[in-house]
């Protein structure tokens, strides 16, 4: 029932880590290009860096949420074995070589994208009201 989920927790701090930090430098960049010109940075600016920090955090981090899917659909009838997290990297490796650890992540991409840069513009957005 539990399979997966310390590789879960271990893989969303270095993703939101760097999705916040890249986020905060790519805002920040922009703010000082468009405070240069006396505008401020658009939707589509914001939707840029969003779009850009998750990027970055999801080819950092996508290793381990595809070990941990595979930990966790490893209960399911005929589904591969696996002894923990490591021996999981071992068969993917062994397997597919280094590029099988990023098995999926187009899909994933265009699944997750669009969801996180539009939370940070919408975010951006609505605290600029306050």
């Amino acid at each position: 029932l539990y399979t997966g989920l310390g590789t879960s927790v271990l893989g969303i701090i270095p993703y939101a880590g760097v999705d916040l930090a890249i986020n905060s430098m790519l805002k920040e960049f922009a703010s000082k290009y468009y405070t240069q010109r006396m505008q401020e940075p658009g939707i589509a600016t914001l939707l840029a860096c969003g779009m850009l920090s998750s990027s970055c955090a999801m080819t950092v981090t996508y290793p381990v949420g595809l070990v941990r899917t595979r930990l966790q659909a490893s209960g399911m009838p005929g589904a591969p074995k696996y002894d923990g997290g490591l021996d999981c990297l071992r068969q993917i490796i062994s397997k597919d070589g280094f590029k099988g650890l990023y098995r999926g992540m187009v899909p994933n991409a265009m699944k997750v994208l669009p969801a996180t840069s539009i939370s940070y513009a919408m975010y951006d957005k609505l605290c600029s009201l306050t």
